[in-house]
């Protein structure tokens, strides 16, 4: 299925494969926020102490990525920078599968140049490892399995599929989505009549098409009950509904007679799933407290909904993203000589300034956002359209479009309820994937279309987002340096010079004044603890998950004077800082003190 090419080609490609993750080696130690990187290091420095998710600790995720940062710290030693060189190695891997993926319709210079493109709009743009990057890992894993047993139809592929699938679920909650994604990709017959199907099985898979369509389906939409009717509805929800239609759509008659039933690789599917999850379920099951799990990675989460949230962009904005999904559409289009050197010109025109004119306004900077996060959001539509009309005769060209499909649909539900644009990076290597493959139906790709749309996705990344950060990113231009060292024990990364003296005092403040004492910080201040390397006597990660609004200020002021030396977060980012009162209180039972950036250091 791969395109012809010469071994001169092909040994480019890999060079520029291999440059393209030179290039993400400065990134590696560049930036962070503080109190992501504390959740991840305090989480697995407490498995690494034998303590168990949601039973020791209020862990944030399902718990299986935590079980493994404690490996790689019980191996290389506890420091921030080793989590970040094991994310690069994922890292790798995804560029390795998109190229994989793009060489079924790319030559090697053309899958290379748009894994770059993959490459520059995702891991750059916030190099933490954080789980939703193992999430998009995954996916791509899923998407190359599956293409393979497409093409081999052999089921070790698809239990690898599963496995990663699996694997997902373990790493965040929101795994789930890949899973529902890659049933639907299994279950989708894509052209295949069944007529060899006894009826008792056409009639299972029919039962389980439309289980995998209503049931997902109905929780999507209660997920996004509260914006379904915003901006949400059309982003998010729509694709995910599209493609559950396209499952239960009837098979066309011209399909293939030696097409193997769906019945047996959707029961593989969820056998292989099972397995990770099975192995993160013993230390649960060993000890009864699988209630804990269920509480801590399904009920308790649902408590972000009150803290954290970021709206999708408005409605409107999705018209931006037709131009560009015009340019991957699989339609014919008749120029005269003089109109397609016009249409070149505007496009490379465009391509080139656009990106340039981003640094300094920040109409063309959103322009080209906005208009690519539509896109991402229109090409599930697109592809189920394209599929509907029945012009795609291969069915397997047609099981791996809707895998595509199906793959961005439900991973883009990642971006609910904060829907901040880095968000959006951890589902772009999906979106280009499903562009190359709608663009791929039709005989030829538009190589002048597309090269112009190249070089401005390059050009964007590499001129603003790489050197700006999270808090800008997907706003306006706004460069940012992290070219200071922090040093610390714990975290030899590449920060603010402000960063760098804040967290350097506050370490020394609390390791002097406690003396190895108890150290009690927050609100929502985990790197303090794990910078330091001092033992949080609570079992939340951040305040807001055992806030409790009812309690007088009393009971709050009994906690904080359990500590010997305290650190008050006067800037937190999801729990209400504390309360005028409370402060006095706290000065007044702590009286030496000193003020260290956004944080308050206070001791007897």
């Amino acid at each position: 299925m791969k395109v012809p090419a010469s071994k001169g080609h092909a040994f480019f490609a890999v060079l520029m494969l291999v440059a393209a993750l030179a290039y993400l080696v400065p990134f590696v130690p560049r930036g962070w926020i503080p109190h992501d990187e504390g959740m991840l290091g305090q989480s697995a420095e407490r498995v690494l102490q034998g303590g168990v998710p949601h039973v020791d600790y209020e862990e944030s995720y399902t718990g299986g990525l935590t079980y493994f940062y404690a490996a790689v710290f019980k191996i290389s030693g506890v420091d921030l920078l080793h989590l970040r060189w094991t994310l690069f190695a994922g890292a790798a891997v995804a560029v390795w599968l998109t190229y994989l993926i793009l060489r079924r319709y790319l030559q090697p210079v053309g899958a290379a140049l748009g894994t770059w493109v993959a490459l520059a709009w995702s891991f750059p743009n916030y190099f933490a490892p954080i789980p939703s990057w193992w999430l998009l890992v995954c996916a791509l894993g899923c998407l190359w399995a599956f293409l393979r047993y497409l093409e081999t139809e052999q089921w070790h592929y698809v239990a690898l599929a599963g496995l990663l699938a699996g694997l997902a679920v373990a790493v965040k909650q929101t795994g789930l989505y890949l899973l529902v994604a890659l049933v639907m990709s299994v279950l989708y017959e894509g052209g295949r009549s069944g007529r060899n199907s006894s009826a008792v099985l056409t009639g299972v898979e029919r039962g389980l098409r439309w289980g995998a369509a209503a049931v997902p389906l109905a929780a999507a939409t209660v997920i996004l009950a509260p914006r379904i009717f915003n901006a949400e509805g059309l982003y998010l929800f729509c694709p995910v509904a599209a493609c559950a239609i396209m499952l239960l759509l009837p098979s066309q008659d011209r399909a293939s007679a030696e097409s193997q039933p769906q019945l047996a690789p959707a029961l593989i599917v969820g056998a292989s799933m099972a397995l990770p999850l099975m192995v993160l379920l013993i230390p649960y099951l060993v000890e009864h407290r699988l209630w804990d799990l269920v509480y801590g990675a399904v009920i308790l989460p649902r408590k972000r909904l009150d803290f954290a949230g970021t709206p999708m962009p408005s409605a409107a904005v999705m018209l931006t993203g037709l131009p560009m999904l015009a340019l991957v559409l699989p339609v014919r289009r008749q120029f005269v000589l003089s109109s397609q050197y016009l249409f070149q010109f505007l496009l490379w025109a465009a391509a080139i300034s656009l990106p340039i004119l981003g640094l300094w306004y920040i109409t063309p900077y959103q322009l080209i956002w906005q208009s690519t996060r539509a896109l991402a959001a229109l090409l599930p539509l697109a592809i189920c359209y394209c599929l509907a009309r029945r012009r795609i005769e291969d069915p397997t060209q047609r099981r791996f479009l809707f895998a595509s499909a199906s793959t961005l649909a439900w991973i883009s539900l990642n971006q609910f309820p904060f829907a901040a644009p880095i968000y959006f990076c951890y589902v772009t290597p999906l979106a280009l994937i499903a562009g190359v493959a709608l663009c791929g139906t039709s005989s030829r790709l538009r190589s002048r279309t597309i090269l112009p749309w190249t070089a401005m996705m390059l050009l964007f990344t590499m001129l603003s987002s790489h050197r700006a950060y999270i808090e800008t990113l997907g706003v306006l231009h706004a460069p940012r340096r992290f070219d200071a060292r922090l040093n610390l024990p714990r975290a030899h990364l590449k920060v603010s010079p402000d960063d760098v003296e804040t967290y350097r005092r506050v370490v020394f403040s609390i390791a002097r004044h406690g003396r190895g004492g108890q150290l009690l910080a927050g609100p929502d201040c985990p790197e303090v603890y794990f910078l330091s390397g001092m033992v949080n006597p609570s079992r939340a990660l951040f305040d807001f998950f055992s806030l409790d609004t009812a309690r007088p200020s009393e009971d709050a002021l009994a906690a904080w004077s359990k500590g010997d030396v305290i650190v008050i977060n006067l800037t937190p980012g999801f729990t209400p800082k504390p309360s005028g009162g409370l402060l006095e209180k706290l000065r007044l039972e702590f009286p030496n003190g000193e003020h260290i950036g956004k944080f308050e250091v206070r001791w007897r």
